[in-house]
């Protein structure tokens, strides 16, 4: 038994392309065409760019895993196009365009195996490997440290499975036309109307991936490209499209010139290309005329519904509009001085255009993404970032747009309302199906409802419409990962996340996961290492020490037990259940059956004593609802346990959980939580 499977045999997604990067990720040489195995570009003997779609490179990359054997065409199809149903003919056609990419018309390189399948039968020859990278680190790791044999043999799977498990997912075969919107060049004199040039390609974007004919590339995948010298054919097959539309705009005070063309990249053609002019008020109706030039150049049908406005902002006041696109490139520069900068805009889009939906998503977002170096730079306590965020939201509401949606999603999701998060995440995407933020809304709330093979679909979906890794979707690889209890897996996506980041959520979430992950493989010295991380991250956020009440709040299981798998591990590496300031002395703690006897279907009432004396009363129904009045204010929520803890979840509030107490002497019960404490009797 191999050291993978003594721990579940946990399977890279491309398990041949696994096994080939563990060997060595390397430039692979057949019959002169060179084969970068990380990008998948194939380059001719004189370096320029050979074309093949993404499907196809996908098939050759998994043969060149598996050469000198034969592989059948159910391995093939269930390798490139896994959960997708597709007809052989698919399969013969990528198989053909690889034999035409690599001048194998003679079939000596690729052979069919007359009814079991292809073999790629030539040695291969690897012409340069990569830097040491994390896995050997861990291999070297292995060597010197004394860990009972399980515990090794999981981290020397770590260490092989390093580079296998971040191939960037292959999309499922499109039959439709691929293209994607290159960011449009600023050509005004003054170089100050970027906000402009990127705001009409991105919305020109958005629009066309509501076309049911074609498919769009996120404008994410082609922000960083802007200056990029790359040739046609090498960025279209970088970003997996045939087409490529670009362009300029230029403003002269009011006036508006746009340039566009579109290019076929396979023969690097230009097959279309316009001026269209108006002033910054036409900018929607100018954005309306490149859709539908292109759609006229690619014989495709526009659809009648929502124009360009809707997804523009749902707005028709250019000021307004320009103020929102300063906004959206201020955030972009993802500083505390940017942040100021996008709240000024986004306040100013407001107060010209109070109903302009996409403004007041973006400044939910604002809030919501606070940290606190920001929250202090704005000058707000918590409670005003949060009364804000809340206000923005319900302002969006009224006009939603994917941001809105993908917020309230998040929140939802908070609150241990998977199913609605769900329900909004596909109204966000029915509004723009380009749009990579809907997908890993989507996939998180999957793996939070118990369905993480589903979650790493959606994920996938999001590296096809905007391809490449964030730390973001390495903790959503992780933690579907770990859901499916592959803790090697979990770890190397996890360990590719930058702890010493800025950015403060990925690593948040990866060290809890990573802390469990090890103990879980009882490897229990990275456990520990693990865990001085994730008191660095807590102390750096000015949170508590690491305690399972943290990690219960953060990570709203739907699943008992995958809640379970997460708490027990971190219980394993020593994580205490609760923070220091919970004493149990003297009282008995109730179990699961005991907390559903006390509160399903009865009243009670009592006091809040922290972090303030307030008395409150609650009614609860035998499915969990709660109706509570506490300080002269009333809601409904809803009760579940987990484990032997009571949550709570509340609109607008995380979720919470934590233990029941019975003090004997009195009678009277106590639930404690993260920030607050009850005391209370049922009546």
């Amino acid at each position: 038994m191999t050291a993978l499977a003594a721990w579940g045999d946990p399977q890279p997604r491309f398990a041949g392309i696994g096994v080939m990067n563990a060997m060595a990720n390397a430039d692979v040489v057949l019959n002169g065409v060179t084969i970068d195995t990380r990008s998948g570009l194939l380059l001719d003997p004189a370096g320029r760019p050979i074309p093949l779609r993404r499907q196809s490179t996908d098939v050759l990359l998994h043969l060149i895993a598996h050469r000198n054997s034969v592989v059948s065409k159910a391995a093939l199809l269930d390798a490139v196009w896994p959960g997708i149903a597709v007809t052989e003919n698919s399969l013969s056609q990528c198989i053909s365009e690889i034999r035409k990419a690599l001048g194998d018309e003679s079939q000596q390189l690729l052979k069919t195996v007359a009814r079991r399948g292809y073999s790629l039968i030539l040695p291969v020859k690897t012409d340069r490997t990569t830097p040491a990278s994390r896995g050997a680190a861990l291999r070297a790791d292995v060597k010197h440290r004394a860990w009972f044999k399980p515990a090794a043999a999981a981290l020397a799977a770590i260490a092989v499975a390093a580079t296998a498990s971040f191939w960037p997912p292959t999309p499922p075969q499109r039959a439709k036309p691929a293209i994607a919107v290159l960011p449009f060049a600023d050509l005004s004199r003054a170089g100050d109307q970027v906000h402009i040039a990127h705001g009409f390609s991105e919305d020109v974007s958005a629009e066309l991936a509501r076309l049911p004919g074609l498919f769009v590339t996120s404008h994410n995948s082609t922000s960083p490209i802007e200056d990029d010298v790359e040739p046609p054919a090498a960025l279209a097959a970088r970003l997996g499209v045939r087409y490529l539309l670009n362009g300029s705009v230029r403003r002269i005070r009011d006036e508006i010139r746009v340039n566009a063309h579109l290019v076929d990249a396979i023969d690097g053609n230009q097959i279309w290309a316009q001026r269209f002019h108006g002033n910054l008020g036409d900018v929607f109706d100018l954005q309306d005329e490149v859709v539908a030039a292109v759609v006229d150049a690619l014989s495709l049908k526009l659809i009648p519904g929502k124009a360009g406005l809707l997804l523009s902002g749902d707005t028709d006041h250019p000021e307004a509009y320009e103020a929102f696109r300063r906004g959206i490139e201020a955030r972009r520069t993802d500083t505390v001085p940017g942040t100021i900068e996008a709240l000024a805009h986004l306040s100013r889009a407001l107060a010209l255009d109070p109903d302009f939906g996409a403004a007041a998503a973006e400044m939910a977002w604002l809030y919501w993404d606070a940290d606190d170096a920001r929250r202090r730079a704005l000058g707000l306590s918590w409670p005003e970032i949060d009364e804000r965020l809340h206000a923005s939201l319900a302002q969006a509401a009224a006009h939603p747009t994917p941001a809105y949606h993908q917020l309230h999603a998040e929140l939802l999701i908070r609150q241990n309302r998977t199913g609605e998060a769900l329900e909004t995440l596909r109204e966000a995407l029915a509004l723009d199906p380009s749009d990579p933020w809907t997908f890993e809304g989507l996939s998180q709330a999957l793996n939070f409802a118990g369905q993480p093979r589903e979650a790493r679909l959606h994920l996938d979906a999001a590296m096809r419409v905007d391809p490449g890794w964030t730390e973001w979707r390495r903790y959503q690889a992780g933690l579907s990962a770990f859901g499916e209890g592959d803790f090697v897996t979990a770890i190397t996506h996890l360990d590719m996340i930058d702890l010493r980041s800025t950015n403060p959520w990925p690593k948040f979430y990866a060290a809890h996961l990573r802390v469990a992950a090890y103990a879980q493989l009882g490897a229990m010295q990275k456990a520990q290492e693990a865990r001085r991380q994730l008191e660095a991250i807590l102390r750096e956020r000015g949170d508590d020490p690491p305690n399972r009440m943290i990690a219960q709040q953060f990570f709203v299981f739907s699943q008992e037990e995958d809640a379970e798998r997460l708490l027990h591990g971190l219980a394993l590496a020593g994580v205490p259940e609760w923070p220091a300031g919970i004493n149990a002395a003297g009282e008995t703690r109730l179990d699961d059956a005991a907390i559903n006897r006390l509160v399903l279907g009865r009243s009670i009432v009592g006091h809040r004593t922290r972090p303030d004396e307030t008395p409150f009363t609650a009614s609860l129904g035998q499915d969990g609802a709660i109706s509570r009045a506490i300080g002269g204010e009333s809601a409904t929520g809803r009760l579940w346990v987990q484990g032997d803890d009571l949550c709570t979840g509340w609109p607008n509030t995380l979720a919470a959980c934590g233990p029941v107490f019975l003090d004997r002497a009195s009678g009277r019960y106590r639930h404690e939580l993260r920030f607050e404490a009850f005391e209370f009797r049922v009546r």
